[in-house]
């Protein structure tokens, strides 16, 4: 990711931003993909507004960042001009997000179960988790994957992290 962290220092240097260990805002860049979730989970922002900034194709995966309350969150190209208004905004203390006409066409319990598929857990796991039969988490996870449009929970679990250029 060397490259990409030039590119955006550059970038932002070249708009008058400076990179500092002690910055008020910290921005975020979900590369590899899904980098960004697991950053912000694990994350002790210590009063820094995050600016964080994806690819990924996936609405629900934007919906389960958005929720882990960064000030912004872009989705798309955004190394440029958006990114720079980004980051004034953030230190205006806005809170905002700027995502693709997709939505998201599953339910919040589906979404829930959808990420923890996409972490790879087993049925087992997902039955216990959510408190049903096994049974149910297959006929939940059937039903996900119709709705995405997706053939398996495999194709789902490479949907979720942005990754479906890796089906065969």
């Amino acid at each position: 990711m060397p490259a990409i962290e030039w590119l955006m220092t550059n970038s932002l240097d070249a708009n008058g931003f400076r990179q500092e260990a002690t910055a008020s805002i910290l921005v975020l860049v979900d590369a590899p993909q899904g980098s960004a979730l697991r950053e912000l989970e694990h994350m002790d922002s210590k009063g820094q507004q995050i600016v964080v900034t994806t690819h990924s194709p996936c609405p629900e995966y934007w919906e389960d960042l958005w929720s882990l309350q960064p000030a912004i969150l872009l989705v798309g190209d955004s190394l440029g001009v958006e990114l720079h208004d980004a980051i004034k905004r953030a230190a205006h203390g806005e809170r905002y997000r700027s995502t693709p006409g997709s939505s998201m066409v599953l339910t919040d319990p589906e979404r829930v179960m959808f990420r923890y598929i996409a972490r790879g857990w087993s049925l087992d796991r997902l039955a216990e988790a959510r408190g049903v039969s096994s049974k149910t988490v297959s006929n939940m996870i059937t039903i996900i994957c119709e709705k995405l449009g997706l053939p398996d929970r495999h194709a789902a679990m490479l949907y979720y992290w942005g990754r479906l250029d890796l089906l065969d």
